[in-house]
């Protein structure tokens, strides 16, 4: 349905702008702009981070537990404020 395409795009941006710090993708397009998912140390109760000036996702290794994987990155996703700059 089309609220189900709103709320995927809702969260595709959202997910831009925990990793990037911006929610616009770049003139040139996304495909121009590196994106990097890099491991951050074994399995943990961690949320995962993002280094924004370098557009790297940072996961703890969650193995093959999907459901951890997806409640730890709407969580983080979610509750990320950064520094509030807009």
């Amino acid at each position: 349905s089309s609220a189900d395409t709103g709320d995927g795009e809702e969260t595709r941006v959202r997910l831009l702008k925990f990793v990037t710090g911006t929610s616009r993708a770049p003139i040139e397009g996304l495909g121009s702009m590196p994106f990097k998912i890099q491991r951050s140390g074994p399995d943990s109760m961690q949320l995962p981070t993002a280094h924004t000036c370098f557009n790297t996702l940072l996961l703890p290794d969650y193995g093959s537990d999907y459901d951890k994987l997806a409640d730890r990155m709407g969580r983080a996703v979610d509750e990320c404020e950064g520094f509030g700059l807009q």
